[in-house]
């Protein structure tokens, strides 16, 4: 771990819209799978787990020795195999549930929804996206979220539809079973800007990532809130921007977003693709949330109480 400012240029910068700077760090490894990174999420127990756009899961915790403690790199279930090649292995968004411990993973290329069991070491289910049908390869779920209540809020990078907003998808329940039913509606991202992670606050609101690059600006993010109870079928819904990352602050290819919570406060985790590249980074930065979020009653999931976790 590599100790990084948010501003150079103004050491005692800690204020980002609706974020307080913590701290940031450049993530760096032996191992060459390591980088890539396209998702973000922290379990229960306060692991960190990534996922690569070549098919590599990521795990690590933050020490306070500036290291990454107890990493690992290995290979996501059904990575490879004799039927299996590259288009298989992009994998861009996740979900986690602390629940049961499983994972979900969308993939571009051809176009899926995974479930990874708890453990991490199988698929235990899989949807092949229909509704993808004549999408680009490298168009498809960028970024997937799952509401409190069991459904899922799946977003496109960059298939738009005939309003010019990004498709986004909202399922009835888990995306991998069959009674699940998808609800099509418009996401209008930051102009310039297209989301590549979502994840859920603790009062139900989504918290999207959005990224652009220009020339010669290079990367800048912005992060914005999206009310799910807002959806609804073909409707074309905006969020509300509450911070953006641009020079002569710290960005660079932000791709992943998580949340924890730490003495009473909402914590923003970033992540950064450097697309296995040496001009560009791995950065993890750390902010407080300086919003009032009312955390909710539990929720059931509806319709599905006879699945088994």
């Amino acid at each position: 771990l590599l100790p990084l400012a948010l501003d150079e240029t103004d050491p005692h910068r800690t204020k980002v819209g609706a974020l307080t700077f913590l701290n940031a760090w450049e993530l760096r490894s032996d191992n060459s799978n390591f980088g890539g990174i396209s998702a973000l999420v922290v379990t229960r127990d306060s692991r960190f787990l990534a996922v690569s756009d070549a098919g590599t899961l990521i795990g690590f915790t933050l020490g306070q020795t500036n290291r990454m403690e107890n990493s690992f790199i290995a290979a996501l279930p059904g990575a490879f195999g004799d039927t299996i090649d590259y288009r298989d292995r992009d994998s861009e968004g996740m979900a986690y549930d602390p629940a049961s411990g499983r994972i979900w993973i969308s993939y571009e290329a051809r176009h899926a929804v995974r479930r990874i069991s708890p453990s991490l070491g199988r698929v235990d289910g899989i949807n092949k996206l229909t509704f993808t049908s004549g999408w680009k390869a490298n168009g498809g779920i960028e970024a997937i979220a799952r509401l409190r209540d069991g459904r899922f809020v799946l977003f496109s990078e960059t298939h738009k539809r005939t309003d010019g907003s990004n498709s986004a998808y909202l399922f009835s329940g888990d995306p991998v079973e069959p009674g699940s039913r998808a609800t099509g509606f418009g996401y209008v991202a930051p102009v310039g800007y297209r989301p590549t992670d979502a994840t859920l606050l603790p009062d139900g609101r989504l918290l999207i990532l959005n990224r652009r690059i220009s020339f010669p600006n290079g990367f800048t993010a912005k992060l914005a809130i999206l009310d799910p109870a807002v959806i609804e079928s073909g409707k074309t819904i905006a969020p509300k921007v509450i911070a953006t990352l641009a020079p002569p602050l710290l960005v660079d290819n932000m791709e992943g977003v998580a949340i924890t919570e730490e003495e009473g406060r909402i914590i923003v985790w970033m992540i950064s693709d450097d697309n296995f590249t040496a001009l560009q980074r791995t950065i993890l930065m750390k902010f407080a949330l300086n919003l009032r979020i009312k955390k909710p009653e539990a929720e059931t999931a509806p319709g599905f109480e006879t699945l088994s976790n």
